[in-house]
């Protein structure tokens, strides 16, 4: 095999090869951890569910601690513009500064709702890695081709279903991976000297979770936007945060996960491609009680078929390129298989068979879709389709 682009590592103890996957025994997301199989969704809700977002918080991503003082949220709105786009919609730009006693850490989203459309409406919000400058400069209206913004999101799209979009630059909030310095909300959550996260509390990734339910509280409070009925992606790590936002927060109605890869829908057991020792090499992404697991993947008691799963009944779509190896996407794929027992529980249906769909073989119709689409990492034209697709299926011909 030759290296490309989308095999980010070539040291000879990364996976690229199916043949190579150690056996590996995942924890079963229907017992509990007093050895009682779930049977009732009361049981799954009550008794198994909190065990495992408790679980997720304390191994992988950290918790959210209490902070010495409130943490204040003021959404201020910088600008609208109701006829951007030739009039087609409404363009809102915020900035949303969260403070207490310990500093003020700052945030920018863009939220842009169909003119034409009576009433509020459902929305995508958008982790993205660009769109929202936080010099303050909307990069989100750089209209590159008709419709479409320089982030490359399909906007006129949307607009045309009668879909809202949202988005936010996902991590402006935590500026500094190391040290959580600077704009990074960790510190406002310190208590006496503290400098950095403790053990079992949150990391960027975290963070950005975090990031997105802010997000979600001005939402909310938009007329214009429907709230119940507000869809998350996110793409690469801002997959991963996507994943982990919507597990944690059940107003978010929908999850997109993008070629999110280990910490996202991938499994953690197969050690394919990144695995937990890249996840740890540069950054602070997962709490630091998860490094303890750098080569011991099967001594974790939660694998990321378990965090699908935590997201039931809500719609999950899980998208994986066939040539991006380092997000595992036969991993992505057995998580999404090994979550739907969850799922049948609530009368769903998810991915029973353990054989990967097809490439370029879509299912929208389902409540954990998954497709494996040509190419690598990154969004393609094909995916927007798809996510349309599945709003509509499930936020309109559904009546939900």
């Amino acid at each position: 095999m030759n290296a490309t682009g989308q095999d980010k590592e070539w040291e000879n103890n990364v996976i690229y090869s199916e043949s190579k996957v150690p056996f590996y025994e995942l924890p079963d997301v229907m017992m509990t951890i007093e050895g009682k199989r779930v049977t009732t969704v009361q049981e799954w809700e009550q008794v198994r569910r909190p065990q495992i977002m408790g679980m997720f918080a304390g191994l992988i991503y950290g918790r959210i601690p209490e902070p010495e003082q409130p943490v204040m949220q003021v959404n201020e709105v910088l600008s609208v513009d109701k006829n951007f786009l030739d009039g087609k919609c409404t363009l809102k730009h915020l900035l949303i500064k969260f403070s207490n006693h310990r500093g003020e850490v700052k945030m920018h989203m863009v939220v842009y709702t169909p003119n034409n459309v009576a009433g509020p409406v459902p929305t995508l919000l958008q982790l993205s890695f660009s769109g929202v400058e936080s010099s303050g400069d909307i990069g989100a209206n750089n209209v590159q081709s008709y419709g479409n913004l320089n982030s490359g999101l399909p906007l006129i799209y949307f607009l045309n279903k009668g879909f809202g979009v949202a988005i936010i630059h996902g991590g402006e909030v935590v500026s500094d991976e190391n040290g959580f310095g600077g704009n990074s909300v960790q510190r406002l959550y310190y208590h006496g000297n503290q400098s950095l996260p403790r053990a079992d509390e949150w990391g960027v990734l975290g963070g950005i979770a975090w990031q997105a339910s802010r997000a979600m509280d001005y939402l909310e409070s938009d007329a214009a936007i429907d709230k119940s009925k507000v869809a998350i992606l996110g793409f690469s790590k801002l997959g991963k945060s996507a994943l982990w936002a919507a597990a944690q927060d059940t107003r978010f109605a929908m999850a997109f996960s993008q070629n999110s890869g280990c910490g996202g829908a991938a499994l953690w057991g197969r050690i394919y491609g990144e695995n937990m020792k890249y996840t740890f090499r540069n950054n602070r992404w997962l709490c630091e009680n998860g490094r303890k697991f750098v080569g011991n993947e099967d001594d974790l008691s939660v694998d990321q078929h378990m965090l699908l799963a935590a997201i039931a009944p809500r719609p999950v779509y899980i998208t994986s390129g066939i040539d991006d190896n380092w997000a595992d996407p036969m991993g992505e794929y057995l998580s999404a298989h090994f979550a739907t027992p969850v799922f049948e529980l609530y009368g769903l249906t998810g991915q029973p068979s353990p054989e990967r769909p097809k490439l370029n073989e879509p299912s929208e119709d389902r409540a954990l879709s998954y497709v494996v689409r040509t190419s690598g990492h990154g969004y393609f034209q094909s995916d927007w389709d798809r996510y349309i697709k599945c709003m509509e299926f499930h936020f309109k011909k559904q009546g939900k």
